[in-house]
């Protein structure tokens, strides 16, 4: 993430100017925070309602923010526990399989057999496996910055990660059996 995107919401923040900070903190990231709550939520519509309501969290949250992390993991961080809480209040309407099993759905996503493959791997994934594949393999972000976004320890995202790109593997695989991967020639 931009340093100089957190310079400017830290200057309009450490100001006052909660609202220069809500509108710089939205500019600079929104396309990343719609990313994080589609991959988690799987459909377009629901990752615009999820961003809606942690966006209304995140204006009324600015004022107490402590400045413990950066501006773009804090809010990330509201992204997915808004996207995780949308998930349980489906889960409770619809049932766990309707849920885990949905395909990808959006405007901006077009995916082919292995892409909705992939996906479909992920999606069986437990959650916090799920949430540290999403966040490392997708969105490329270091152990690190997801271990402050889930509350957790480095070590633990590293083996949570192996297990899931395993898990993944092993459901590619067993859809394509004539696929080789290339890592094991």
């Amino acid at each position: 993430m931009p340093l100089k995107d957190e310079a400017s919401i830290h200057t309009a923040w450490s100001s006052g100017n909660y609202d220069q900070a809500f509108s710089c903190l939205i500019q600079a990231y929104a396309s990343d925070f719609y990313r994080t709550a589609v991959r988690i939520v799987l459909d377009h519509e629901a990752a615009q309602d999820v961003l809606q309501e942690a966006s209304i969290k995140l204006w009324k949250a600015l004022p107490q923010f402590k400045g413990q992390s950066r501006f773009s993991t804090w809010a990330t961080r509201v992204v997915i526990n808004e996207s995780l809480s949308h998930l349980r209040r489906q889960k409770t309407h619809l049932g766990l399989d309707a849920v885990t099993l949905a395909a990808p759905s959006s405007p901006y996503f077009e995916s082919d057999a292995l892409l909705e493959a992939l996906h479909d791997a992920v999606n069986r994934l437990p959650e916090k496996q799920r949430l540290t594949f999403q966040l490392r393999y997708f969105d490329e972000k270091p152990f690190a910055e997801i271990a402050d976004l889930l509350g957790t320890s480095v070590g633990g995202l590293k083996a949570n990660y192996h297990h899931a790109a395993e898990k993944v593997k092993k459901h590619i695989l067993a859809l394509n059996p004539t696929y080789s991967d290339a890592s094991n020639d």
